[in-house]
């Protein structure tokens, strides 16, 4: 199935209430920040602080051999599902059928060690499943959907320039939409997306010649998807049913996250989207988070953050090394005790499109950013107020 075809799949369910609910919440909280004239150092400084707690929270929650319980809040329980070899994945729906299938047996080898260790009753979450979400490295998705072309074909001569994407942003603007009709014209694989100019550098600038060991990827580039978030809505969408099926009901989960991340620093990945020197659209500086399910308040923009980063320190690019024979293209994600997922977690919202695209920073910080206002206010820094209308509104 090409991507375009798998994200058309996902337009009939987007009309339901929880997601036009979330869509209105979304417009709305944006509105006020954007309506929001006072830009207080404080506001970036404690935004700065939140990323700092998040990476270091990610740095004590990679699992440790004999460890089941490793971390805090939602990566309590960090589970990599490692394969002996590199998954050579058919398709999409191939992926997402052996997702579910290692979520289901990774669930059952780990229930008993779980019910042991925790005090009050587990019956609820257990038959909900250990696990609420999925993290994926983005060269699994460019896999799953055949993301791949001839490494030569992306060289071109543009006006007598040798134009190599990996430094798109070096060329000057003519240069680069010259290059994008050229080449866009010649990938079949995002044919029949309709990606603006900055989607295609942007995959063309995360696109990596190291990859499995798998024969039909010699000579070829794996690009870097688009439409993360589109990809992880419907994947948690169906891995979820899958779950229910292959499980007959025996394990119902109320909803799945799915996040994709890439292991690339995002400042590349920022120019090309034109967030670089916007303070309103910060950079996490630890890779390149690129989609995520569930309403941003089901899931948080840092949570992703934290979670990718734990994944990236498993993986340490296992997708194609050759030292051992251990591969882990995915990891699961749970929390200590159920209380954690109730307090911190929408279970029920975590496979809504956040929005279409990739994760856009200026849209997170922007959602953020009321919780961050109302810290500051809380704390007496100073009056939590924005002027709308030349009415006083407050964002708390």
């Amino acid at each position: 199935m090409k991507l375009n075809e798998y994200l058309d799949e996902l337009n009939s369910p987007l009309s339901g209430t929880k997601q036009e609910e979330w869509n209105k919440n979304l417009e709305e909280r944006l509105l006020l920040f954007r309506n929001y004239s006072h830009r207080s150092p404080l506001l970036y400084r404690e935004f700065d602080n939140h990323v700092r707690t998040e990476e270091l929270k990610a740095w004590y929650s990679t699992p440790e051999a004999g460890d089941l319980f490793q971390g805090t809040s939602v990566s309590s329980l960090v589970i990599p599902a490692i394969f002996d070899k590199p998954l050579d994945m058919k398709d999409i729906s191939h992926l997402e059928d052996i997702i579910a299938e290692r979520y289901i047996l990774e669930h059952d080898r780990h229930t008993e060690a779980v019910c042991d260790a925790i005090v009050e009753p587990v019956d609820d979450w257990i038959k909900e499943g250990l696990f609420y979400g999925i993290v994926l490295p983005s060269k699994v998705i460019a896999q799953a959907f055949n993301l791949v072309v001839d490494t030569d074909s992306l060289v071109v001569n543009i006006n007598g320039r040798h134009v190599d994407p990996h430094e798109i942003t070096s060329y000057p603007l003519g240069i680069r939409e010259e290059y994008f009709k050229w080449v866009k014209s010649n990938i079949s694989c995002l044919q029949d997306l309709h990606l603006s100019r900055q989607e295609f550098e942007a995959s063309l600038a995360l696109s990596d010649v190291s990859k499995p060991n798998i024969k039909r990827y010699k000579n070829k580039a794996m690009l870097g998807p688009v439409r993360c978030n589109e990809i992880a809505a419907a994947m948690a969408r169906h891995v979820k049913k899958l779950i229910l099926e292959k499980t007959k009901q025996r394990i119902i989960p109320r909803g799945l996250e799915v996040v994709i991340y890439d292991t690339d620093t995002p400042y590349t990945y920022h120019q090309i989207m034109g967030y670089n020197g916007n303070p309103d659209a910060p950079c996490l500086p630890g890779l390149t988070l690129l989609g995520a399910s569930g309403a941003i308040y089901a899931f948080r923009w840092l949570y992703a953050y934290r979670v990718s980063l734990i994944a990236q320190k498993i993986m340490k690019g296992s997708l194609c090394s050759q030292v051992k024979s251990s591969f882990i293209p995915f990891i699961f994600m749970g929390v200590l005790v159920p209380r954690d997922a109730q307090i911190l977690l929408d279970l029920n919202r975590l496979d809504l499109l956040r929005y279409s695209g990739n994760i856009s920073p200026e849209i997170e910080f922007g959602y953020l950013s009321k919780d961050l206002l109302k810290y500051l206010g809380e704390s007496g820094i100073f009056k939590n107020k924005i002027k709308e209308n030349n009415k006083c509104v407050r964002l708390d």
